[in-house]
């Protein structure tokens, strides 16, 4: 079986210092909405199980009735959210990678195995989109504007002469899953230009 953490573990790096990834455009399972309790918000853990659950049905592959053409075992990817500051809150974005074999048509095949009763129908998609560069560390709990992470973060791209891209947003990669509590790791990004600057043991994927 193929396990992200296991073949991929730079890219969801669990060490404290600063590195950096180069996403490509990928296909991915997304919801979006508004949160004003963050991760413990109601609505994003509701939108989060939701996409999780479709993630989950896409990776039963043939054998759960899904025909996904040169299928391969695998473990579904984590959650990961965007979120931006919107002075009332925030809002957020759920993205959760798909392996590059998935496609729309398995995603529709899905939905027709799911239950709606906690989400319409029209509030999951699929969707292809990139990352681009981020700079990247981990926080213990729940990410808050002061948590350690984002400081760390911040100070390496002023030492490095890096652009913080979009200011008042960043990613949050749930490695060790949802709900966040005070024991759970979050991988924290931040997309940067990196004025021409080489990045050091970039992963580009």
């Amino acid at each position: 079986m193929f396990n992200w953490e296991t073949f991929e573990p730079d890219e969801y790096s669990r060490d404290k210092e600063p590195s950096f990834v180069d996403l490509t455009t990928r296909s991915y399972v997304t919801a979006e909405g508004h949160a004003t309790q963050h991760t413990d918000d109601p609505d994003f853990l509701r939108l989060s199980n939701a996409a999780a659950e479709v993630a989950k049905t896409i990776s039963g592959g043939p054998g759960k009735g899904i025909p996904v053409e040169g299928f391969k075992e695998y473990r579904p990817y984590p959650v990961q959210a965007v979120w931006t500051d919107t002075g009332d809150g925030e809002d957020f974005k759920i993205w959760i990678k798909q392996p590059l074999f998935i496609n729309e048509k398995d995603f529709d095949a899905a939905l027709t195995q799911i239950d709606f009763s906690d989400f319409d129908l029209g509030e999951i998609k699929f969707e292809h989109l990139a990352e681009g560069i981020e700079i990247q560390t981990v926080n213990t709990g729940a990410v808050t504007p002061d948590s350690e992470a984002l400081k760390a973060l911040e100070n390496a791209i002023q030492k490095e002469g890096f652009t913080r891209l979009h200011g008042n947003e960043h990613r949050e990669v749930y490695i060790d899953g949802l709900p966040v509590d005070s024991s759970k790791v979050v991988l924290v990004r931040l997309a940067i230009d990196a004025n021409g600057k080489e990045l050091p043991g970039l992963v580009h994927n």
